[in-house]
């Protein structure tokens, strides 16, 4: 089985930088997130960024079948 390597210019980013890197509207990744879709990080405190797991973000992407 062939392995895969990625490299990630940084661990997490702001629902900005994502929507930006992936041309997403920002209602489909609020959907994504409510259902559980995109990883996040715990938000702290109430005005705190969201941060997106891009980690993990990777990892599902790279375990679905093609």
């Amino acid at each position: 089985m062939a392995s895969l390597q990625i490299a990630l210019d940084a661990p997490f980013c702001t629902k900005k930088e994502f929507l930006r890197r992936t041309g997403w509207s920002t209602s489909s990744l609020d959907r994504a997130i409510a259902r559980g879709e995109i990883p996040i990080l715990p938000k702290k405190g109430e005005k705190g960024s969201v941060l997106i797991n891009l980690v993990k973000v990777f990892e599902r992407s790279a375990e679905q079948e093609v």
